[in-house]
């Protein structure tokens, strides 16, 4: 009797047990599966596209993003920097804007001219995409130019850009292009970005 009491009771520990090993498997995966938190939204072309998806199309359209900082300070245009991308099929031209970024928008035009007075402004290529952004300036606080001027770019698509006004809280900016490419414009903390395909 006593022995068979002990086995019941052995037997039953032993259930437990595997019931107890059973639980801590079931919960293993769920503690060091991959994470569900969510990665912060990027822009269209802001980031690496995985292969399994499918990029947006180039665009030759006319775009807007609107931003409304809080003025002052005005974001300031401090640096364009490019570079070509011939393995990802685009060429990329970067403005850099520390803070909060301003609204910007994009679109080709037949000819590019001055902010404030409306003269034609030369811009080396053959067709004009041009960059608007506000509010903005392209000058620190005492006046003086961050960018500005004619800048001839060694790239297959992108020529030139040239800086056509830094008026009244618009700064404006034309790429001179050999061709009508299609194009992204997108930001990330502390810049706004055009890729051009090539």
């Amino acid at each position: 009797m006593i022995g068979s009491t002990v086995s019941r009771i052995a037997l039953i520990l032993t259930v437990f047990a595997v019931a107890g090993c059973s639980a801590q498997t079931t919960k293993t995966p769920t503690a060091t599966g991959t994470p569900t938190t969510a990665a912060p939204a990027q822009p269209v072309s802001a980031q690496p596209v995985a292969a399994t998806s499918t990029p947006a199309p180039w665009s030759t359209a006319p775009v807007t993003v609107v931003h409304q900082p809080p003025v002052p300070p005005v974001p300031v245009v401090t640096a364009v920097r490019y570079a070509a991308h011939p393995e990802s099929g685009y060429e990329r031209i970067v403005f850099d804007i520390p803070g909060a970024l301003p609204g910007y928008s994009a679109k080709y035009v037949a000819q590019v001219v001055a902010d404030g007075s409306g003269d034609p402004v030369p811009v080396p290529g053959s067709y004009y995409l041009l960059i608007v952004f506000n509010p903005a300036q392209a000058h620190t606080d005492n006046g003086t130019a961050t960018i500005s001027g004619t800048h001839r770019i060694n790239l297959p698509v992108i020529k030139s850009y040239v800086v056509a006004g830094d008026y009244e809280g618009y700064v404006s900016v034309a790429l001179g292009l050999t061709k009508k490419a299609g194009f992204h414009i997108a930001e990330l903390s502390g810049r706004v970005y055009i890729d051009v395909a090539a």
